[in-house]
């Protein structure tokens, strides 16, 4: 029943998915995931193709592992905390498919995107299992 649905029955849609550029600050990065509610920030170029993406657990081990102060953190490039070009899938791959990718990666969440590689949402594997 899963391989017959549709990534985008289950996604966050892109309006609701924090988003920077790649020269954005640590702080700006936390600024828009604090504005939309989501512990994700997906950092996409000119052209709304995913080039990064920062997460929760991202922040938890920066702050455990960097000796610098919050304000110095807060203006670096928040890319040099999280992963560049990050895993991501197609708008017409099914659920089963993302459930599959998530588990044998062990992440959370996928940016979706459409056949122009543009974002068009993320998949949030809290939402997937709590509609299974």
């Amino acid at each position: 029943m899963l391989n017959k649905k549709r990534l985008t029955e289950f996604m966050i849609s892109e309006d609701r998915v924090p988003t920077v550029n790649l020269d954005a600050t640590l702080k700006n990065a936390l600024d828009r995931m604090t504005e939309l509610s989501h512990g994700t920030c997906i950092f996409i170029n000119e052209l709304k193709h995913v080039v990064g993406i920062l997460t929760d657990g991202d922040l938890r081990r920066l702050l455990l592992t960097k000796q610098e102060t919050l304000p110095a953190l807060l203006v670096s490039p928040a890319i040099s905390f999280g992963t560049r070009d990050p895993i991501t899938m197609r708008s017409d791959n099914s659920l089963e498919e993302a459930i599959a990718l998530m588990d044998s990666k062990s992440i959370w969440d996928i940016p979706i995107v459409d056949e122009k590689d543009q974002l068009i949402g993320i998949l949030n594997r809290h939402l997937v299992l709590s509609d299974e």
